[in-house]
């Protein structure tokens, strides 16, 4: 990864996708890029999104948009309830441990474990959505 034009900052690029589980849009997903390998400088940073009402997301490193740096990426998803409070049943995972915060089932939450990846251009990526399946669910008898 490049430096930026003096401002000791790695020079990233546009980043744009879409998160569809089941076919449809994650709206509201959170979207986080984790470098494989690199300089020290590279592997510190953590490019990341939330995504549209569409599932489409635009990654920010250093602020709002401004991208990724160029490199190759393990990527973790996590796709929380848009409530206040946990619902009256949760949902169990295999463990028997809630997962009612992420809609996922914490499947796709870590970027070594989650089987997404991605790699990042010197120039403006759009890349192919990342196309989840939601886990069964299991309710606490």
């Amino acid at each position: 990864a490049c430096l930026g034009c003096g401002d000791g900052k790695i020079k990233t690029y546009p980043v744009t996708g879409q998160v569809l589980v089941g076919g449809e849009p994650a709206d509201g997903a959170m979207v986080i890029f984790a470098p494989v390998s690199g300089s020290e400088k590279f592997m510190r940073e953590r490019p990341w999104a939330e995504t549209g009402g569409d599932g489409k997301f635009t990654l920010a490193t250093f602020h709002k948009g401004d991208g990724a740096p160029a490199g190759e990426y393990n990527v973790a998803i996590r796709w929380p309830l848009k409530t206040k409070s946990p619902p009256a049943e949760q949902v169990i995972d295999e463990r028997d441990m809630p997962r009612s915060f992420d809609r996922l089932r914490g499947r796709y939450m870590r970027p070594d474990r989650s089987g997404l990846t991605a790699v990042v251009e010197a120039t403006t990526n759009e890349l192919p959505p990342f196309e989840l399946e939601a886990p069964p669910t299991r309710r606490r008898r």
